[in-house]
């Protein structure tokens, strides 16, 4: 492909004609028209951008820009100037096409007009009498107050899509889970639970040989760092409990918790936990085991040391202390011998065995006791019930929808995270992550800030592309139906089940369409009341996103909104759509067939007030607009002062610009090209055959009569 065609094809993919499939005529095409819907609203300097895109990548290909050739630019700018130059002279011809097309149609215009003038002979009565007797005995034969509902499609199950689950039921998953209630910690700062042991809990043991004391010695990490550490509460918690939780196989089962209150006026908090570990984990940042788990919380090795120093920095401790097996890391703040800043500092001792592993400081901050209260319920555990008999579950992720006005949460690895600044921030859902996503989906960030709405999204595309099979796709967009449906204020489930149902259409287990049942329509533009009506008879309104995966539309359901009030018209103004009428009866032998059926030729034409409160706004310049149904007429709309005041022999022509636009829409190929040889059968049959001429000149003579009665 040569740079002329990328360009021209990379213009195409961005300017594709409004024109319905159905609409276009194959008979009506000619190169020139078939560019010009592409580029005639482009500019020369949309052009260029166009062009310099596609040649950038044919460059890249080769190797011109990447491997920084000079002289490959060059050949390239040539290349481009030459390009737009093409693509200019091709976007002026059709430019010249378009206004050639256009005065092509105005003259046909003119020579309608002059031959409707022009055949006219007063002698020739009988025509004429013949014709005012047919008017005066015709009626409008359709409602002129009611037009037609256009754009709607009868219902049809497509038997190659997939079936829409008709009930939801929740999964069995767990039923064994027994809430317990965590005590309160008393009014002096007592507190003393373990939580239940079970057959989940896996322990991780390590046998860490012989241990050697160490002396005090400084990190690098000073006590200002921790300011740096936006840690509250509820994070130092967070990743103190962590390393428990990962050390009993995802899972707090059997993790013990006991706050004293002391003398000094502190509390003294011990956690214990059933694994062992070797005290380098505890020492040394990025010694964690954990990074490449999937399932762990943690990532780094670093979230008990920066809780440490938060401790000792913010939260009244002189030392924090983490031990396990037969050995104690003892963490405090202390100057060192480059300056009188006091840096994070440890030392280590051997101490009797012990089979487990824990953590102990004291705190003067009774509000943190509080958070490492209720932290217990933001992991797994078997008495969290956010994880008992979920609606949905595979081995990736898995819901539960919870009572109405209960806060739910967001579970990674099993671990609570913050959403919108909330561990609560999903509301009447539990949604739990089993596997910490890939970095392409969510950056595990040290310090596991907040998750927003946009990531909640990313996360719900890649559960959608990669994570469910079709059989599941469809069983969670049942589950979440509510979530699913069009609303005015968007909770952030709702965002993440429309982009779930988005992305379902992507990826190896892909929908490509749903079997809906009758009363499910996806969104499309219309009035509230038309909402509430479709509501109360039952009907569910999805968001617009579920047409990709095969739901119709409340357009295909109920045709087009209506455009226009329509008026009931005078006695002067139905004589003259009568007039009308005939008018195109007489040049049906032009016309029917090969451009209009006879339904058609028998146009409904409905009255509207284009200077009516509602309808000046946006209608004010509108004197005439067609009503089509997927490339077919169904009648057309005409201002009621044109209709009053136009000439017969405009406003005739008026009637076979609206008859064309079955074709298209204003501006495109199609029409012009419809309209131009619609009004060269029309001038052909006038001039071709002089009955025509007269029965057209006896209906302008009984519009100008209608005319002069008004005046008078």
């Amino acid at each position: 492909m040569n740079v002329v065609n990328m360009a021209a094809s990379t213009v195409a993919q961005g300017a594709k004609p409004s024109v319905n499939k159905e609409q276009t005529k194959k008979e009506d095409k000619n190169p020139v028209a078939q560019t010009k819907d592409i580029v005639k609203n482009y500019t020369d300097k949309q052009l260029y951008a166009a062009v310099l895109a596609a040649t950038i990548g044919s460059a890249a290909v080769v190797g011109g820009i990447m491997h920084g050739k000079v002289s490959g630019l060059n050949k390239i700018k040539g290349e481009l100037e030459n390009s737009v130059n093409a693509l200019r002279n091709v976007n002026e011809q059709i430019v010249r096409e378009g206004e050639g097309l256009i005065q092509r149609n105005q003259a046909l215009k003119e020579q309608l007009d002059n031959a409707i003038e022009a055949s006219y002979t007063p002698e020739e009565n009988q025509i004429y009498n013949e014709i005012r007797q047919k008017i005066a005995n015709s009626k409008i034969e359709y409602d002129v107050t009611n037009p037609p509902v256009v754009g709607k499609r009868e219902f049809s199950v497509n038997e190659n899509g997939l079936q829409y689950p008709k009930t939801h039921q929740a999964t069995d998953i767990r039923s064994n889970i027994k809430e317990t209630n965590v005590p309160k910690i008393t009014f002096d700062g007592r507190f003393d639970y373990e939580l239940p042991s079970n057959a989940e809990i896996k322990i991780t043991k390590v046998d860490p040989g012989e241990v050697k004391p160490m002396p005090k010695t400084s990190t690098s990490i000073s006590e200002s760092y921790a300011e740096s550490v936006q840690w509250d509460n509820d994070k130092i918690s967070r990743d103190i409990i962590q390393n428990f939780y990962d050390g009993h196989g995802q899972t707090l089962d059997g993790v013990k918790f006991k706050f004293e209150p002391l003398q000094n006026g502190k509390y003294k908090v011990r956690i214990e936990g059933k694994s062992t570990y070797n005290p380098d984990k505890a020492v040394f940042i990025g010694e964690s085991t954990k990074r490449n788990d999937p399932n762990a919380a943690g990532n780094y090795g670093e979230g008990i040391k920066m809780a440490s120093l938060k401790l000792l920095k913010d939260k009244g401790a002189k030392e924090v202390k983490i031990g396990s097996n037969n050995w104690q890391v003892n963490y405090s703040l202390e100057k060192n011998n480059l300056s009188d800043k006091r840096v994070l500092s440890y030392s280590m001792e051997k101490t009797p065995v012990y089979d487990g592993n824990y953590i102990e400081f004291e705190t003067g901050d009774k509000d943190l006791l509080e958070s490492l209260r209720k932290s217990i319920k933001r992991f797994y555990s078997s008495s969290n019930t956010h994880f008992k008999c979920p609606d949905f579950e595979n081995k990736y992720f898995g819901f539960k929808k919870l009572p109405k006005g209960e806060k739910g949460g967001l579970y990674i690895s099993g671990q609570r995270f913050e959403f919108n600044g909330e561990y609560d921030g999903l509301n009447e859902i539990a949604l739990f992550i089993k596997q910490k996503p890939p970095v392409k989906v969510l950056d595990p960030s040290r310090d596991r800030t907040s998750i927003n709405t946009n990531q909640l999204e990313d996360i719900a595309s890649w559960l959608a592309e990669e994570c469910t099979t079709t059989n599941e796709k469809l069983q969670i967009l049942k589950a979440l139906e509510e979530y699913g449906y069009k609303t005015r204020n968007k909770t952030p489930m709702n965002e993440f089940v429309v982009r779930f149902a988005n992305w379902s259409r992507f990826g190896l287990n892909k929908i490509k369409e749903v079997q809906f049942p009758e009363n499910c329509v996806a969104y499309s533009n219309c009035s509230n009341d038309i909402l509430y009506d479709l509501e109360s008879n039952g009907y569910k309104v999805f968001d617009e996103t579920y047409t990709g995966i095969g739901m119709r539309t409340i357009h295909e359901l109920i045709g087009e909104a209506r455009k226009h009030s329509p008026i009931a018209p005078n006695e002067v103004q139905k004589e003259k759509i009568v007039i009308l009428k005939e008018a195109l009866k007489k040049l049906a032998p032009a016309l029917e067939g090969k451009h209009f059926t006879p339904e058609e030729l028998d146009t409904k034409i409905y009255v509207f007030d284009r200077m009516a409160q509602g309808e000046k706004s946006m209608y004010k310049d509108t004197l005439a607009e067609a009503i089509t149904d997927f490339s077919e007429s169904k009648g057309f709309w005409i201002d009621k002062s044109y209709l009053d005041e136009g000439k017969f022999g405009e406003v005739l022509e008026t009637a076979l610009h609206e008859l064309s636009h079955k074709a298209g829409g204003d501006g495109t190929s199609e029409f012009g090209y419809k309209l131009t040889n619609v009004n060269k059968e029309v001038i052909k049959q006038i001039i071709n055959n002089p009955r025509t001429k007269k029965e057209l000149a006896s209906l302008n003579r009984l519009w100008d009569d209608l005319e002069n009665t008004i005046a008078a």
